[in-house]
């Protein structure tokens, strides 16, 4: 367990914890995604959520996946691997910031704040050049939080995913290179 504040703890995601992962993911990402998909996101989640995934996933020496539990409560996941490229534009030293879902009750809290800098700080203590990250074209608000937060767009693309409706297949790759005197 991490602790990053009294009521903000970072819990290591193991694969016992998969039911636990599974129904949080299901209420999360549901919210925030179902107007994306042909059938409210079950495709997707039953593709990135199962059991066998979730058990290569930590297996990864370079995968770092965690509940966020905010005030005693699970309200999101944050995931994040290093050293990792994308395979459609070239980041050398950097670390990929995979998954970051928060149940809408955290919002306006300051919670993704919070992991974002402790993103960071991980990546400096690792000598790491850059983090990136892919955010949809139609998530306005991530996309607004991540700009905030110093991430910039270096490469677009469109998703083939099955069950994904055309208007929004568009998601970019955001970068921040870290200062390594800050």
């Amino acid at each position: 367990m991490i602790k990053l504040t009294d009521s903000l703890k970072l819990i290591p995601i193991r694969e016992q914890d998969f039911e636990l992962l599974h129904q949080l993911m299901h209420k999360i990402y549901k919210e925030a995604y179902s107007d994306f998909w042909q059938d409210t996101g079950d495709w997707y989640l039953e593709l990135i959520y199962n059991r066998e995934n979730l058990s290569k996933e930590i297996s990864r020496s370079r995968t770092h996946y965690f509940f966020v539990e905010w005030n005693e409560q699970k309200v999101g996941i944050f995931k994040y691997d290093y050293p990792f490229s994308p395979r459609e534009v070239e980041i050398p030293n950097a670390m990929k910031l995979h998954r970051l879902y928060l149940d809408r009750i955290t919002h306006g809290q300051g919670i993704a704040a919070q992991l974002m800098k402790y993103l960071e700080n991980i990546a400096k203590e690792q000598n790491l050049d850059a983090i990136w990250l892919e955010a949809m074209v139609s998530k306005h608000q991530a996309k607004r939080f991540y700009e905030k937060s110093g991430y910039q767009k270096i490469y677009e693309y469109s998703l083939d995913f099955e069950k994904l409706k055309d208007e929004f297949r568009q998601i970019q790759i955001m970068k921040k290179e870290l200062n390594k005197f800050e």
